[in-house]
This record gives structure tokens, sequence and C-alpha cells, in this order.
């Protein structure tokens, strides 16, 4: 047989045995003999006695971060655009 104990809802852990285990009355087992599919993390609705599998959230993209080409690139263009202002008398260094 299989089972699952169940902390915080959550199937923590599942393990095989001949029979049910009496831990005490602390620790919920729950009997997945015939609930193959369900593994350790899955949520445990102690009303209906179901479990649902985690939903696990696309991660969010992470912009790329520039070059060092591209960061001196853009320092170089910043240092010109600051002297020609400057050579202009428009302020900049």
């Amino acid at each position: 047989m299989r089972f699952a104990q169940i902390l915080y809802n959550k199937a923590h852990w599942i393990f095989d045995a001949e029979e049910k285990p009496d831990y005490g009355s602390d620790i919920l087992i729950v009997d997945i003999t015939d609930k193959p599919e369900v593994q350790e993390g899955w949520s445990y609705d102690p009303k209906t006695e179901k479990f649902t599998a985690p939903i696990i959230p696309e991660p969010t993209p992470i912009e790329p971060q520039p070059t060092l080409e591209e960061m001196q690139a853009q320092t170089l263009l910043n240092t010109e655009y600051l002297v020609s202002r400057n050579e202009l008398g428009l302020g900049g260094i």
C-alpha cells in the first residue's frame, strides 16, 4: 500500500507500507494507493480528501545584461555628447 503523511495540508512524505501505520493522533496519514499520481508537495484538502498538483508559475524573463563592449560604447557616446555640449557653450562638463 502507498501512504502520504500530510503536514500543513501538503503531501509531506510518501511511503509504502504493508498497513497504515499509527503514529498518533497528531500525525495525519492518508492512503493514496489508488492515487499513483500524487507526489510530495501536492496540496491536500481535508474536507474533500482530494489532492491537487502545485501550480508552478512561469519564470520571469531576465533582461540580458549589456556586454563590456556595449557599456564602453555607451560611455564613449556619453562623453562625446558632454564634450560637444561644452564646446558649444551649453554646459555639460
